[in-house]
């Protein structure tokens, strides 16, 4: 049996799992939005197909990094993921339509500007919540692993 990694080399540890959970997540959900975006959806509709495309695997590595396995738990730690994320997909989808609105006001003829502020939104939520949902996660989802 290894032993239990502690302190600042557990969070290290969590942190780097975390981030690549998050590279794939992130991967899928801006590819999701650009492309549903791009075709002519609303901000808040292709905001929440990109959450869901990200949502389901950034949870299944999560839930891997942090030692979770079986059935145990998984119903609570699904809905203090749910809460979370749908948080962060709601602040992402004022983000985006604030920035649409001040996109179509800048650029009014150029619908690639416009996706690209759009896009700029979306994408900087997440950055600002990648933080707070790493300590959340940690703290609130899989607390029983600790």
């Amino acid at each position: 049996m290894a032993p239990q990694v502690t302190g600042a080399k557990r969070y290290w540890h969590l942190l780097s799992r975390f981030a690549a959970a998050s590279v794939v997540a992130t991967a899928i959900s801006q590819l999701v939005f650009l492309l549903v975006y791009a075709l002519g959806a609303a901000p808040v509709a292709a905001t929440i197909t990109a959450w869901l495309a990200g949502a389901i695997p950034n949870f299944t590595l999560n839930r891997r990094t942090w030692g979770s396995t079986g059935r145990a738990g998984l119903r609570g730690e699904i809905l203090r993921y749910a809460i979370i994320s749908v948080t962060t997909a709601l602040l992402a989808a004022l983000a985006t339509h604030n920035a649409e609105t001040l996109a179509q006001t800048s650029f009014p003829d150029t619908r690639s500007a416009q996706v690209a502020v759009v896009w700029g939104a979306f994408l900087g939520t997440y950055a600002v919540m990648f933080v707070i949902k790493f300590f959340l996660v940690d703290r609130l989802v899989f607390r029983r692993n600790r």
